[in-house]
């Protein structure tokens, strides 16, 4: 059950009145301690900040307005995993919530977590296009890296002069890792390197001429972005043949595999629907294909995909169109075991069949 503000208080309230403390502050501090905070200043920012992000994941702008009045700190806040609220307005596709955050001064540049990401970033990488059209409408200036994302051709164009590429042309960039996982700079070092970021945005969010453009000025097609998926891979994810040609004319490599997965660029895009959670899309290429139900990477199939990260759905399509649920991953493993390793003991069960 959600804790109540409300409730707390005339919970407080009650127990001074019982005489169990003497002062309401001290009711008010005995409650914050039982529910794990060591004051009711804390208690109430805590449940304040619930609050504001579930109104946030909702939608719900007018209740958001409301306790950022009420409460105008919390709008500079930052959520457990690094997050801000600006952040979650941008990752849930709230164009609405977004405009009440920047009214009321959200910070348009702060970083998730330890990230590059800025709220526009974000937005672009959760394919979340109304919250991001919606932050540049409020004020935010894309860099390169954003501008690649949001398909603004015009913006792009403006990284270069007669002089050349523009120095330090991205604030922000993708979340990239070695094979280690180690991470590595974002954005990168080099402004080359962060025309190459850029062009795995464009990929990753199917910009054409974007990553035509890129190409034309020096981006690397075989650029590895987030999970360690070069730019073809994330071109294959987009689905768009065409921007999938542009890249293998480049020089774009079939054989380079990304590092989550350990798959081919054209079999990491079903790795991700089936890992991530993206059941539509990955019906939609099974019906067309039902035989890359089959498909695997080194590390595993498809089903070991969707049972390591839990996801019910996916793992439902794959047996109907024929996954091996006996198939062993790179550890020996069948997709139940590993379900079952993770602690998804329903999710195992579906897999045993």
């Amino acid at each position: 059950m959600r804790l109540n503000l409300e409730q707390l208080r005339k919970q407080a309230k009650e127990l001074r009145a019982s005489g169990a403390h003497a002062t309401l502050a001290e009711a008010q501090r005995a409650l914050a301690r039982e529910h794990g905070h060591a004051s009711w200043a804390r208690l109430k920012r805590a449940l304040e900040l619930t609050e504001l992000r579930r109104l946030i994941e909702e939608g719900d702008a007018a209740g958001a307005d409301a306790l950022l009045t009420a409460s105008p700190v919390l709008v500079k806040a930052t959520f457990e995993d690094g997050s801000t609220p600006l952040h979650v307005a941008a990752g849930e596709n709230r164009p609405a919530v977004v405009e009440v955050l920047v009214q009321h001064g959200a910070p348009l540049h702060a970083a998730y977590g330890k990230s590059a990401h800025s709220a526009l970033s974000w937005a672009l990488t959760c394919w979340s296009y109304e919250a991001a059209e919606k932050l540049v409408a409020m004020g935010v200036e894309p860099d390169l890296f954003c501008a690649a994302g949001l398909g603004r051709l015009d913006l792009v164009h403006a990284f270069w002069s007669e002089g050349g590429l523009r120095q330090k042309p991205s604030r922000t960039g993708s979340s990239r890792y070695d094979e280690a996982g180690q991470p590595l700079p974002r954005p990168p070092r080099r402004d080359a390197d962060q025309v190459s970021d850029a062009l795995y945005l464009a990929c990753r969010c199917d910009r054409l001429e974007v990553a035509r453009w890129l190409l034309d000025h020096g981006a690397d097609p075989n650029w590895r972005g987030y999970a360690g998926a070069t730019c073809l891979a994330w071109a294959e994810f987009s689905g768009n043949a065409e921007l999938c040609a542009l890249l293998r004319d480049r020089g774009g490599s079939d054989t380079l595999l990304d590092h989550q997965y350990r798959a081919t660029p054209r079999v990491f895009p079903l790795m991700v629907y089936s890992g991530w959670g993206f059941p539509r899309l990955l019906l939609e290429r099974l019906q067309a294909d039902a035989s890359l139900a089959g498909v695997r990477g080194e590390r595993g199939t498809l089903l070991h995909a969707a049972a390591e990260s839990g996801q019910e759905a996916p793992a439902r399509i794959l047996l109907h169109f024929g996954a091996d649920g006996g198939a062993r991953d790179a550890e020996g493993r069948t997709p139940a075991e590993l379900a079952r390793a993770r602690g998804n003991a329903a999710l195992a069960a579906l897999l045993d069949g």
